[in-house]
């Protein structure tokens, strides 16, 4: 079986199910951080996986509801996983495939969910920069980079899920989980399998894990119960707080969701929205 290092077809396809399984990992990490994107105007490519952080994945949304008639707008890439970006730039560092420009794994900004490559880019530019999409120009024609704001830079996260997966699956030769793109973390991420791993975490079948609820991540507050409310109180005890992971987010909880805001410069509201999982994680 071939590893992605040996990888040699021009689509990503082949590695559909480790695509799967790192993105799991990343909602796992920060539920919410992806957004999926489901319009009956936005249609996307084989290759290309659903999701952009959630401003942009709403402009986009604008965007294409802004365009005059019902043509829908046809994405090639939206959303990267470093796997992906790995062969791509494998292919443009070898000539292959006629691919004109790559960034270094977690340097893309599709690595970080806010960017998309579109066809018929020409036709769609107008519509798009009016909602903060910023056209790269004729470097890379069909790219587009959103510039809106209420975004944060998280290609870090896709690194550090496949860190966290290699580890998972290689306790004896662990690399490190910093988000980074380093030596140890290049020659890691050519040894695997294009298929993926073997074992994720919580996952029966890895080949094909499922997508987190991510419903039940959205937003907590005082008064509310529940599975996602341990969660919360268990990632604010490994962020030092003492309190006690009982299900129920009563006052000691939100005391601790106040001081952690405070901490990471959010808004101390002690309402745990997208933001707020994301700097838990």
């Amino acid at each position: 079986m071939s590893t992605l290092g040996q990888y040699r077809n021009c689509s990503t396809t082949g590695i559909a199910s480790f695509d799967l399984q790192l993105i799991h990992q990343i909602q796992r990490i920060a539920p919410g951080v992806l957004h999926r994107i489901n319009h009956p105007r936005i249609q996307f490519k084989k290759a290309a996986h659903p999701y952009l952080q959630a401003p942009a994945a709403i402009a986009l949304v604008k965007a294409v509801e802004s365009a005059p008639g019902d043509k829908p707008i046809e994405i090639e890439s939206c959303y990267r996983t470093i796997g992906q970006q790995l062969i791509l730039y494998n292919h443009f560092l070898n000539k292959r495939c006629g691919i004109p420009a790559a960034a270094r794994p977690g340097d893309s900004n599709h690595n970080g969910a806010l960017a998309i490559d579109a066809r018929d880019y020409f036709w769609w530019r107008p519509y798009l920069e009016r909602f903060g999409w910023d056209w790269l120009g004729s470097f890379d024609p069909p790219h587009f980079d959103f510039k809106g704001a209420g975004t944060k830079d998280m290609r870090w996260l896709s690194i550090k899920a496949f860190q966290q997966l290699y580890n998972f699956n290689n306790p004896k030769a662990r690399i490190a989980e910093d988000g980074k793109w380093g030596i140890q973390t290049q020659l890691a991420l050519q040894s695997v399998p294009e298929t993926g791993f073997k074992k994720i975490p919580g996952v029966v079948d890895p080949q094909r894990p499922p997508e987190v609820n991510l419903a039940r991540f959205s937003s907590l507050r005082e008064g509310m119960s529940g599975s996602a409310v341990i969660v919360l109180q268990q990632r604010l005890k490994k962020a030092g707080f003492a309190i006690e992971a009982d299900g129920k987010f009563g006052p000691k909880t939100l005391a601790a969701v106040k001081e952690f805001q405070k901490k990471k410069e959010l808004v101390a509201d002690g309402t745990v929205g997208i933001q707020t999982w994301q700097a838990l994680s």
